[in-house]
Parts: C-alpha cells; sequence; structure tokens
C-alpha cells in the first residue's frame, strides 16, 4: 500500500505567493503520512526553475515526503524542456522525466525528450507521464512494459477539455490495468482542477476502472491510499497474450 498526495494549488498571482501555497499544501500532505506528493504540469510559469527546485528539495526534507514536481520549463544548457523531477524525503533529487509529447506554445519554446523512465520507490515501481504524452497509448504502454505499476500524471487541462482527459486516463488505466493519479492545474476561469485518481473493482475477474477520489476546483489536497499488487496478476496476463509480431504497423510514419 502507497499513501499518495495531489497538491493542487491556485496558481493565480506571482511567483512567491503560489510558492507559499505549494509549500502549506504539501506541509499539510505530509501531517497525513503521505509518503509521495505530486503537482500539476506548469503550476508555476518559470524558466529558471533551479530556484524554485530547491526551495521543493528543501520542503521535502524538512517534512519528510517526496515530491514530483509536476511538468515546467526547466532550461537545459542550450535547450529548454518540460520536465519533471522525483524528490526523495531527503530532498535528494532522485529522478526526472522529460515531455515528449509537446503541447501547443510548448513547441515553440521546448525540445522534446525521448526516454521513458520508471523509478523504485519503496515497495512500488511508479512512472510519470505529463500532461499530453497520456494522450498516446504508446507511451503510457512502454511505462507498463518498463514494469509502472503508479502512473502520476501531472497535467494543464482546460475545462471544456476535461470530459475527454477523463476518458483518456480511465482508457489508459483501463488498458494498462494500472493505477493513474492525475493532477490538474488550478487557474480559473480556465483551468479548473478536478485532479483524481483512478483506482480499480475486480468483479467475477472483470477489471472495472473508476474514480476513487476527486478534487473540486478549488486549493487544496487530497490523499489517497493505492494497492498497486491489486491489479498485477490482470496486468501480467493482459500484457502475455499481446502479439508483438503483428505490432510493426505502428511503428511507421
Amino acid at each position: 500500500m502507497l499513501r499518495i498526495a495531489l497538491i493542487q494549488p491556485n496558481s493565480k498571482g506571482d511567483k512567491e505567493e503560489v510558492l507559499k501555497r505549494v509549500m502549506k499544501l504539501i506541509e499539510e500532505a505530509s501531517k497525513e503520512k503521505a509518503e509521495i506528493a505530486c503537482l500539476p504540469e506548469h503550476w508555476i510559469i518559470s524558466y529558471n526553475f533551479d530556484e524554485i527546485l530547491k526551495q521543493l528539495s528543501d520542503s521535502a526534507k524538512k517534512y519528510g515526503i517526496s515530491i514530483i514536481t509536476g511538468g515546467n520549463y526547466i532550461k537545459n544548457k542550450e535547450i529548454t524542456e518540460v520536465a519533471s523531477f522525483l524528490i526523495d524525503e531527503s530532498g535528494e533529487i532522485i529522478g526526472s522525466q522529460r515531455k515528449i509529447h509537446l503541447f501547443g506554445a510548448e513547441k515553440e519554446v521546448a525540445v522534446p525528450g525521448d526516454e521513458y523512465n520508471v523509478f523504485n520507490f519503496k515497495d512500488t515501481r511508479i512512472a510519470i507521464s505529463i500532461c499530453h504524452d497520456l494522450v498516446y497509448p504508446e507511451a503510457v504502454r512502454i511505462l507498463v512494459l518498463k514494469g509502472a505499476e503508479l502512473i502520476f500524471a501531472p497535467a494543464r487541462i482546460k475545462q471544456k477539455g476535461f470530459d475527454p482527459w477523463k476518458l483518456y486516463v480511465l482508457t489508459r488505466a483501463l488498458e494498462n490495468r494500472v493505477h493513474i493519479a492525475t493532477i490538474n492545474a488550478l487557474l480559473p476561469p480556465m483551468f479548473l482542477g478536478n485532479s483524481f485518481v483512478v483506482d480499480f473493482k475486480i468483479e467475477e475477474d472483470v477489471v472495472i476502472p473508476f474514480i476513487y477520489k476527486e478534487l473540486g476546483s478549488e486549493e487544496g489536497f487530497i490523499v489517497v491510499d493505492i494497492d498497486p499488487k491489486k491489479v498485477e496478476k490482470f496486468r501480467k496476463e493482459r500484457l502475455a497474450a499481446r502479439r508483438v509480431s503483428t505490432y510493426s504497423p505502428i511503428l511507421t510514419k
């Protein structure tokens, strides 16, 4: 069992205001014994993320909670990327995931990543799928093939696109038998949060995904206990039944 927190800060205001809200929410989630907390994509727009990353690392160490930083613009030498960092409870950065499928204006300022990473976290294999990456079934399937049992999907989805986003998340969870926690940006009136976690019911060997817990459209957080091992048997069966030799057409443009 893994206790996770979805952190949904209001992104309205200047950088210091938003950071203050985030640190408070992380502190409160730690008091509820969350082991790892995840932020949304682009919860803060800053091209100098190093100083923000340092503050998040300090908070992780102070409160004894691991943090997934969401998905933010990162300056990497001469290029800009969209990336998420995994910080452990000692404040150390133990992994990162670059966004592979950039969306909209991101394409004008950033370059895409090309690696799919899975991390050992306590007794769970976790992965990060940043917003638009989850739209592509191949991306999530690769993470699951690499052993992911729980996928965090930090997102920045407009309200008018949120119902389709729910379908994407539920479908990816169902077709891979994998838990997904999606954390959406809150910046009214365009982005209204509503972050949620997908869990499963098992009824006579039928795997049924459902939205287990959901935040509303206000600033806050939720803490959820997830048991990724619950669907392990069904995940292995689904992956073993694939006919890989017939899939070559998806590798061509």
